[in-house]
């Protein structure tokens, strides 16, 4: 499994990737970063995304896993195109896609899809070798209507049609409106967390210094990470593409128990 994380953009990316990392039955490959590339974010907001990573590898004593850096600009141009941005996570996507022998490489993008669309743009013999999982979108499954005006959509909304519209490759969505179902609380995560020591202080800080009106928080990312390291927790469906899209079948998740998901990342950083 590889992460690909623009993790300084909120909160929520950094405690997806404690569990991510945590979790005994993931055989994680690497960390790469992730741009988030809008007018709201630093300059070279890549870097960081990187930096975090680098910050959380060090603390959680997994300073051994590659952590390539991604590239800062949305994959084609503003007004449209496929045009990849080659990187060294692109790179390391290729590489590792290319050495599996039995099993799908898995990609899980917690934001923008630049890295791994760009990688499967620039070596397209890797499609049957991955398997692709984003936060991405709203999805209302009652009615098969989509909404690409989700965050990681607007930061590359090239690479994501890019990834809807390739034939061959098994892609699995989490649309933001399902994530909303899970959601901490300040005071019981300060209360969890601080005063702990390494990874778990800086969880704690991170909130603070990222949003510390904020007495709630919706864990996005960490709803898609929870999907996969106990699927039990979750519901998926296949479903057809967008319209304006090549018409083909992803896989959606179209509920997952909040309420059990919390309780579950409660209990590994209790492990420590």
């Amino acid at each position: 499994m590889v992460i690909d994380a623009d993790t300084a953009n909120e909160i929520d990316d950094l405690y997806a990737i404690v569990r991510a990392l945590k979790e005994p039955s993931f055989d994680i490959a690497a960390l790469s970063s992730a741009q988030w590339h809008t007018r709201l974010s630093p300059a070279n907001s890549v870097e960081h995304s990187q930096r975090i990573n680098d910050d959380l590898l060090r603390l959680m004593g997994r300073q051994g896993l590659p952590a390539p850096i991604g590239a800062e600009m949305i994959m084609g141009q503003p007004w449209g195109g496929d045009e990849p941005r080659d990187s060294p996570a692109a790179r390391m996507m290729i590489r590792e896609a290319s050495a599996q022998s039995s099993e799908p490489l898995t990609i899980v993008s917690i934001g923008a899809v630049t890295n791994v669309a760009s990688a499967l743009k620039l070596a397209p013999r890797i499609i049957p070798r991955v398997r692709c999982y984003s936060m991405a979108a709203h999805f209302d499954s009652a009615t098969g209507i989509w909404n690409k005006d989700e965050f990681n959509v607007r930061n590359d909304l090239n690479a994501f049609n890019y990834l809807l519209n390739l034939d061959g490759l098994e892609l699995h969505i989490m649309p933001a409106n399902v994530c909303r179902n899970l959601v901490f609380d300040l005071g019981e995560t300060l209360g969890g967390l601080r005063d702990r020591g390494g990874v778990w202080d800086y969880l704690a800080a991170r909130w603070l210094s990222h949003s510390p009106q904020a007495a709630a928080w919706i864990m996005w990312d960490l709803a898609l990470i929870e999907a996969l390291a106990r699927p039990d927790l979750a519901k998926e469906s296949t479903f057809k593409t967008p319209p304006e899209n090549r018409q083909r079948n992803v896989w959606v998740y179209t509920g997952i128990d909040g309420e059990a998901m919390k309780q579950d990342w409660w209990a590994m950083a209790k492990r420590g």
